[in-house]
């Protein structure tokens, strides 16, 4: 009986024996499952942690490239215009760039100077244009340099870059200012020239800016009594001058705006008043959204009316200098800052209308206190090139033929 009932109860024992061995188990398994996913959560953590970091260093790195520290403040042209390391020079006969460290490229045989002297060379800080810094730099033997540090030009390639200095280089001209050297490096784009020690056309005009800023325009500035008189002829002479250059950029550059910011501070002149076109070819480097805010071709009817431009925007711009080359007033298209200034082909055009012509010529060319017939032929060529539709403006090359008539008419009224 006993036995019996020892047997009678063995499948329930075993019952419950297997009931602990499952339940043990199904705790075994579930332990196990917590330290799996304990363990895989950390493995991704670690995992995670690794990838951020790396795309943390690779972030910085780009980012350092990108925007490199500035560069230390100059204690000559040197530090501050020039980063030493890779440079170009042209190799004529197989039409490449090959890289050379610290090399200035030289358009002429008129260079003899290394980078290390010019970074040697003592420097002036002549102002900043439309495409970056201008500085003055004094090489051994007394020789003067400007150094043109372009800046907010874009992403320019070494190829770009090379291409318009060659373009620019081929440019020969009386009146163009010739193209000396230019230097390319990753962040650093020079174009270097010789040094004009006689200033350029504004100054000439205005005489002492200080009085520009201070009074309004439009009564005519104080100039300096020291100041040498800029006669009708030599003003003529200037006119002639610039035209003739307008009218080689336009026949031998392909851009729709051979120059694109033709102003009196872009003309430089020598002893005699002959004068010198510069920053001509440099519109291609910027950026349309930069250049809109510097340039004078951007600021033509056209461009404010449909933001058109073409090469009779050039011609509005000569017309323009011619104007103001005429009247001694700013004109507010190309005036440097903080100088008050005259839309001078509206204050001109009511001037011919209301018939007190006369007062607009500038009071220092009237030699003789009334204006000579070659002085109205100049005001009429200037208001012609100033059409507010670009088809009602002449072309570089009859303007160019109008200065010839003028000078050769002026010439036979000195001979009679």
């Amino acid at each position: 009986m006993h036995s019996a009932h020892h047997h009678h109860h063995l499948p329930l024992v075993l019952l419950l024996t297997f009931g602990r061995v499952v339940a043990a188990d199904s705790q075994l398994k579930t332990l196990l499952v917590t330290i799996f996913v304990i363990v895989d959560a950390l493995v991704l953590f670690i995992l995670l942690w690794t990838i951020y970091a790396f795309c943390r260093r690779l972030k910085a790195k780009e980012t350092g490239k990108e925007n490199p520290p500035p560069p230390p403040p100059p204690t000559a042209v040197a530090v501050e215009i020039i980063e030493k390391g890779e440079g170009m020079r042209c190799d004529e006969e197989e039409d490449a760039v090959v890289q050379e460290p610290g090399k200035i490229t030289f358009a002429t045989d008129g260079g003899g100077f290394g980078i290390d002297e010019l970074l040697k060379a003592s420097a002036e800080g002549l102002g900043k244009g439309s495409f970056g810094s201008c500085y003055k730099a004094m090489l051994d033997g007394a020789r003067m340099v400007v150094v043109k540090r372009l800046r907010g030009i874009g992403p320019v390639t070494k190829e770009e870059f090379l291409k318009q200095m060659r373009s620019l280089s081929a440019m020969e001209h009386p009146n163009l200012l010739p193209l000396l050297g230019y230097y390319y490096s990753s962040t650093e784009k020079l174009v270097i020239s010789n040094y004009s020690c006689h200033g350029n056309l504004f100054d000439r005009i205005h005489g002492n800016i200080a009085d520009l800023s201070t009074k309004p325009y439009e009564t005519g500035g104080r100039r300096r009594a020291d100041r040498t008189p800029f006669t009708w002829s030599s003003r003529l002479q200037v006119a002639q001058g610039v035209a003739q250059a307008m009218e080689f950029l336009h026949l031998n550059m392909r851009s729709s705006v051979p120059h694109g910011n033709l102003k009196a501070t872009n003309v430089l002149l020598d002893e005699n008043d002959k004068p010198l076109v510069c920053d001509h070819g440099l519109a291609p480097l910027i950026p349309a959204s930069l250049a809109v805010h510097r340039m004078v071709c951007y600021k033509s009817p056209e461009y404010q009316l449909n933001r058109s431009m073409s090469r009779k925007t050039d011609v509005w711009s000569y017309g323009c200098l011619l104007l103001e080359l005429i009247t001694g007033r700013v004109a507010a298209n190309s005036r440097p800052g903080g100088v008050r200034s005259v839309e001078l082909c509206h204050w001109v055009n009511r001037a011919v209308r209301e018939e007190w012509t006369g007062e607009v010529f500038d009071a220092e060319m009237l030699v003789q206190k009334r204006a000579t017939s070659g002085m109205i032929m100049l005001l009429k060529l200037a208001l012609w090139c100033c059409e507010q539709s670009p088809e009602k403006r002449p072309e570089m090359a009859e303007v160019a033929r109008e200065l010839e008539r003028i000078t050769a008419g002026e010439a036979d009224t000195e001979d009679d």
